[in-house]
């Protein structure tokens, strides 16, 4: 009986370690899709596009095992992504996306919105929800909290952040590294990494222009232990939702793995061209 824990245990280990994917572009790739989300014909994954008040989730269509067992600790796991926010007005965008780790794919009952598709107003900040996610923010919504109208957020079950800061980034190249802001709606390609640690419970979030590397200094940086959050089985994908205003949000290339780093992106193959 013992043996046969301590197999199951390292089978359901090895099956999480395997997991790996990496998306350059998204055509002919296999995705659960709902809401105004969709596949352009270059292969662009398109979140929303210009309809108010809509939502769009993708989701990687497996569940993927985040831990050995529910009371287990949740492995380490590591995603980057390159995303675009393109807003029909210069000034006025909404409301933004997130990368997200849900119990569920599709996320029933989600209002669009302020509430990027991720929770509703009844559901909002339950611990209940076992939702992990990294917003991309374009509206200040005073009800979350929010620092301003172009932030990056660490979100645990509901949209009041644990922590965030104003997008930006501290180039790689440079010896003493000054931050440098980022507008994050300017429908320009930028690049986000997400890292947990699962020993360390630690999460580090960074985001940069395309082609300016992963900076050395994470924009956000939070230590806190997701095994309470997570359950053994969740899919992982990106929630995105709009307002009054007509934006669009777009998605070129995603790796994830678990215990280990996300494989880069061949940024040559992604593609860049016509989003429509």
């Amino acid at each position: 009986m013992f043996f046969k824990l301590v197999i199951h245990i390292l089978v359901s280990f090895a099956a999480a370690e395997a997991l790996s994917f990496t998306y350059n572009g998204f055509q002919s790739v296999n995705l659960s899709l709902d809401g105004i989300a969709g596949v352009t014909p270059n292969g662009i994954l398109r979140l929303t596009n210009d309809t108010k008040l809509s939502k769009g989730h993708a989701f990687y269509p497996h569940p993927v095992t985040f831990k050995n067992s529910s009371n287990a600790t949740v492995f380490s796991f590591s995603t980057t992504f390159v995303f675009a926010i393109r807003s029909k007005y210069s000034e006025l965008s909404g409301h933004g996306m997130a990368f997200v780790v849900a119990p569920t794919r599709g996320l029933p009952g989600a209002f669009p919105s302020q509430y990027l598709g991720l929770f509703s107003e009844i559901n909002n900040g339950n611990a209940t929800n076992h939702v992990f996610a990294v917003e991309l923010d374009t509206v200040r919504t005073i009800e979350f909290n929010d620092i301003n109208e172009n932030h990056v957020g660490i979100d645990v079950n509901g949209l009041n952040s644990v922590i965030s800061a104003s997008a930006g980034y501290y180039p790689l190249r440079q010896n003493h590294a000054r931050f440098k802001n980022l507008t994050i709606s300017t429908g320009q390609a930028m690049q986000v990494w997400v890292d947990y640690d699962g020993t360390e419970k630690q999460i580090n979030v960074s985001l940069a222009p395309i082609r300016e590397g992963k900076p050395n200094i994470p924009l956000l940086s939070h230590r806190q232990d997701l095994s309470p959050i997570l359950n053994k089985a969740m899919y992982v994908g990106f929630s995105s939702s709009t307002g009054s205003f007509l934006t669009s949000h777009y998605v070129m290339g995603w790796s994830f793995k678990m215990n280990g780093k996300a494989q880069e992106l061949f940024l040559s193959q992604l593609p860049m061209g016509n989003r429509t």
